[in-house]
């Protein structure tokens, strides 16, 4: 906690204030608050955003360790007036692993303290913007309706799709980076869009493909249904897309898709310098070993049995493999999306 002049004057700070800067009881006061800034240009906008809007909410900013090392936070502040005249500010600091660590306290604090919800649920739909182009709108209704953090770390059933473009290297050896870049983008967002309209979430863009997952964060009830849904629907797309697809791709655009159910971890994991919400589990690894094999079999959509089971009386699929895979112990059985077959000219 801080208070600060309106010149800037630091004229009193906590002890978390200073333990965090590394300085010495009662070193900071006197000193300016754009000293514990990493730049100048940060104090600068930081005072007029507060001038501005009288308060800011988890405002990004970097300080400046006695030490030197750069400290990424967010502030809390708000104006200090008196009648029409501009005082000074006083303000919280938080650190990025404070901010993940405080997340799930405010859904608890949204019970209790109505007249506060509005003002923070604001800043939270706000915050949860990026999150929103991974996740759906499905993530924020949630949060609306449940007022529940649906990002708590925790087990639970979960289905992930890898989805992989075939041969996108050849492609972009033939094209321009600007169209292969547009190309690609078109392609990934489109998927994308099936994937939440099937109530997945996407977890991470891997290069000319994706993982989603269905389940996490938010359960349906059916989602081993709902992966194999959006795999058949992605199909579908890929072989009307081919059928209009621009002049410059001289090859139909041709995409592997495997999935696989099991019991997982869901949660926020990594440090200060970047967290990201993911799923860690053997399914995980069983959906990419299959996307990879879809390359060598007719079928491409390729799910475990652990889907099949869920899947078997709403999808026609058929065994396509049982045996040893590379890189497991043990037999597995393999069976593909009869939907999603490829035709070759002689069927």
């Amino acid at each position: 906690m801080f208070i600060a002049s309106r010149e800037g004057l630091i004229l009193e700070v906590n002890h978390a204030f200073e333990d965090l800067l590394g300085y010495e009881h009662g070193a900071l006061l006197g000193m300016f608050i754009a000293e514990v800034f990493d730049s100048q240009e940060d104090a600068d906008l930081f005072k007029q955003a507060v001038e501005k809007q009288e308060s800011v909410h988890l405002y990004p900013l970097v300080l400046r360790h006695k030490n030197g090392f750069p400290l990424p936070s967010f502030i809390n502040a708000t104006l200090w007036h008196s009648g029409d005249s501009i005082l000074g500010y006083f303000g919280l600091v938080q650190t990025r692993t404070e901010l993940i660590e405080s997340f799930a306290t405010f859904f608890t604090e949204l019970k209790n303290e109505r007249q506060q919800i509005r003002e923070q649920r604001r800043h939270l739909i706000a915050d949860t913007t990026m999150l929103n182009q991974y996740l759906g709108e499905d993530f924020i209704d949630y949060i609306r309706k449940t007022e529940t953090n649906p990002l708590a770390t925790k087990k639970q059933k979960i289905s992930v799709l890898f989805f992989d473009i075939c041969d996108s290297t050849g492609t972009a050896e033939n094209l321009d980076p600007e169209i292969f870049a547009e190309f690609l983008n078109d392609i990934i967002k489109d998927v994308m869009d099936l994937v939440y309209g099937c109530k997945g979430s996407v977890n991470k863009l891997i290069g000319d493909g994706l993982m989603a997952t269905f389940g996490a964060p938010l359960q349906t009830g059916q989602d081993a249904i709902n992966a194999v849904e959006a795999a058949q629907k992605i199909h579908n797309y890929l072989q009307t897309f081919n059928d209009v697809r621009p002049p410059y791709l001289t090859k139909p655009v041709k995409a592997g898709l495997g999935i696989a159910t099991g019991v997982m971890f869901a949660g926020i994991i990594g440090s200060v310098r970047r967290q990201e919400y993911t799923v860690l589990g053997d399914a995980v690894n069983i959906a990419s070993r299959l996307e990879h094999l879809t390359r060598r079999t007719p079928e491409k959509v390729l799910m475990d049995e652990a889907t099949y089971n869920e899947v078997k009386d709403v999808f026609p699929c058929r065994k396509i493999f049982s045996g040893p895979v590379r890189g497991r112990s043990g037999s597995m059985l393999i069976y593909g999306l009869a939907a999603s077959r490829e035709l070759k000219p002689e069927d």
